[in-house]
């Protein structure tokens, strides 16, 4: 039977998970129903059926609707991504990112100055608002200043207002934590941790060559005792040098975090997602075939709060850039589709200061 192409299919032993990205449905199908589909007609109908009316099928003007629905479920939040400083404090095996030391300071008026706009040109009831980098805590004091300014022009709107930060969790320690939940409203945040220290500190290098595994876990330990109210994602990127490590984490310190529901576990491959700054041999050894589902396997017979991995892998999250209403902002103001493809010029789409010059030619005075 031939799938939608917006459906992942994931064949397991004796059964096969189905996702559809387009709707977010999710069913797991035992083989027997399969092979009883080849002998038994009225099953095979009703199996068809079950399938066609939940969208697992090809329909026509399929791609048309699918952004239809991409565009209307997107319509009432406008998204900002913000890359709040050009630098990082680690050197990772895998990293994609050319690093620059500067900062989004100098934005700090231009963006203020393009979400009131879009304010006023659109009826959102929500913003929401990403930290990203580079790293995005050496901007630590900006994004406090930026944050607490887009949150007294979103309440003057009667915008709801939202945030999270993607950090590598070195400079996360629990003053810092307890200033950006409480006082900037970041109450999501994704921490990479590959493993153990062996495996983490040989894929995870601070910039001076060290590792950086004890100074993160002591700082997620500090949080796990704060009495606050935040989601912790912790991001395990998997190579073959780690696999292993990524085993042990699960059996040694993430234990720290199974009981406590503001943790979760998200099982990734390492992908070939650029050079970036890395000097040629400065790298991991990637697995060929997904490893990510079998962990996420081991994780859940474990007790292990995760992060729904099929979710992160269909359309929902991988094609932020074609949003509407999403917006990635870097350190010089250039207004960019998605924080991947960061030195591409397509990538760019303008500029905050060009685009506020035409807005404010269109009306004058």
């Amino acid at each position: 039977m031939k799938y939608s192409r917006y459906v992942v299919s994931i064949p397991k032993k004796e059964h096969t998970f189905l996702f559809n990205t387009k709707n977010n449905l999710a069913v797991k199908i035992e083989n027997r129903l399969f092979e009883k589909n080849e002998t038994d007609s009225k099953t095979r109908k009703q199996f068809y059926n079950f399938l066609y009316t939940r969208k697992f099928l090809p329909e026509r003007n399929e791609l048309e609707e699918a952004v239809q629905m991409f565009r209307d479920r997107d319509v009432s939040t406008l998204r900002i991504i913000i890359l709040a400083h050009g630098d990082c404090n680690f050197r990772c095996k895998y990293c994609y990112e050319k690093f620059v030391d500067c900062t989004i300071e100098s934005q700090k008026s231009s963006i203020l100055k393009f979400v009131k706009n879009k304010f006023e040109q659109y009826q959102f009831k929500d913003i929401h608002v990403s930290w990203f980098g580079g790293e995005p805590l050496l901007g630590y004091r900006d994004i406090l200043d930026i944050s607490k300014a887009l949150i007294e022009l979103s309440s003057t709107y009667g915008i709801r207002y939202h945030s999270d930060m993607t950090t590598n969790g070195y400079l996360l320690n629990s003053r810092t934590l307890s200033r950006l939940v409480t006082e900037c409203q970041v109450q999501s945040y994704q921490i990479t941790v590959d493993g153990t220290k062996e495996g983490h500190d040989n894929q995870r290098v601070l910039k001076n060559g060290h590792g950086s595994y004890d100074r993160i876990i002591k700082n997620l330990s500090n949080a796990q005792k704060l009495d606050l109210n935040f989601h912790i994602l912790i991001r395990l990127n998997v190579s073959k040098e780690n696999y292993s490590d990524v085993e042990n984490f699960l059996v040694t310190d993430a234990q720290l975090f199974k009981r406590d529901k503001r943790f979760q576990l998200l099982f990734r491959n390492v992908g070939d997602w650029g050079c970036g700054d890395r000097k040629e041999g400065y790298e991991v050894k990637r697995f060929a075939e997904d490893v990510s589902f079998e962990l996420s396997q081991k994780a859940i017979k474990q007790g292990y709060n995760l992060f729904d991995h099929l979710l992160f892998r269909s359309n929902f999250y991988a094609y932020y850039a074609q949003k509407e209403h999403t917006y990635t902002i870097d350190t010089k103001g250039n207004l960019l589709k998605c924080t991947v493809a960061l030195y591409d010029e397509e990538n760019k789409i303008g500029n905050l200061d060009s685009c506020l010059s035409m807005i404010k030619n269109k009306n004058p005075g």
